[in-house]
């Protein structure tokens, strides 16, 4: 299985995402981020924990947003099969195993990591509207999550879950035809590869 972050700043072409998902003949779980539904939580300054668990709402709310795409799954357990292209909406699950810390610090981007870690996915790609890291003016091919000292697209906390689970996740643009079916097809596309242990 593939779980594949799709963030609401590429809301606009979510269906050539799509597209390209299911033209890779693949198992993918795709997790909605929190899109402008999460950026108005912010604005609230409610507490954290009261912001944690709307942020997540906000994931479904995308999620159901997505739904024109792919069939939706709601499931309280991690004991489910991806057949083809699923959406998920991650609140259920997160009530019941609340595992992650209740910041700002933890969005959908680590949320992603931790579902892929408990599904034991086989690749995890966040698509997004930047091309990847980027250090020096340039975009990374590969960074280390243990290198990830200044600000990026990615949450402060998915580098630790990354390093803890040994896993890696590919950062790709949305907007950039092809880059997600290559990566999943190929193994190699543009954009940047965060390692979380060599």
């Amino acid at each position: 299985m593939i779980v594949v972050k799709i963030g609401g700043s590429v809301a606009e072409v979510a269906g050539e995402i799509f597209n390209e998902l299911y033209e890779t003949g693949r198992d993918v779980l795709v997790v909605p981020g929190g899109w402008i539904f999460a950026e108005k939580i912010r604005e609230l300054n409610v507490d954290d924990d009261s912001a944690h668990w709307m942020a997540i709402e906000a994931m479904n709310i995308y999620g159901y947003y997505l739904s024109r795409y792919a069939e939706l799954i709601e499931p309280h357990d991690f004991d489910f099969e991806i057949r083809g292209v699923r959406i998920l909406l991650p609140y259920i699950l997160l009530k019941k195993y609340d595992e992650l810390p209740h910041s700002w610090d933890v969005t959908s981007d680590s949320i992603t990591v931790w579902i892929a870690e408990k599904v034991d996915a086989g690749k995890i790609i966040k698509v997004t509207d930047v091309d990847g890291i980027v250090s020096g003016g340039r975009v990374l091919e590969k960074i280390t999550a243990g290198d990830i000292s200044f600000e990026t697209c990615i949450d402060r906390f998915t580098p630790r879950l990354l390093e803890e689970y040994g896993r890696e996740m590919f950062i790709c643009n949305g907007f950039a035809r092809g880059r997600v079916k290559d990566y999943i097809m190929k193994g190699i596309a543009f954009g940047t590869t965060v390692i979380g242990r060599w």
